[in-house]
């Protein structure tokens, strides 16, 4: 099954903006409007989040 996800804070809460009419898609937890959404599994969106999280750590280590 595929998942849209923001591209900015990669919640899943993401809707077609304007019933669709427009071709753009909301984020309802970051507010972004735009065509560009990313489409994946859960694996792939799972791999992501914990590829940020170790970004994330390794950036207050420094």
């Amino acid at each position: 099954m595929r998942i849209l996800v923001c591209p900015v804070c990669k919640s899943t809460n993401v809707e077609m903006d304007a019933g669709g009419y427009t071709g753009k898609y909301h984020c309802k937890k970051c507010g972004y409007v735009g065509s560009l959404i990313l489409e994946m599994d859960e694996g792939e969106l799972r791999e992501i989040i914990e590829a940020e999280k170790l970004k994330d750590k390794d950036a207050k280590n420094l």
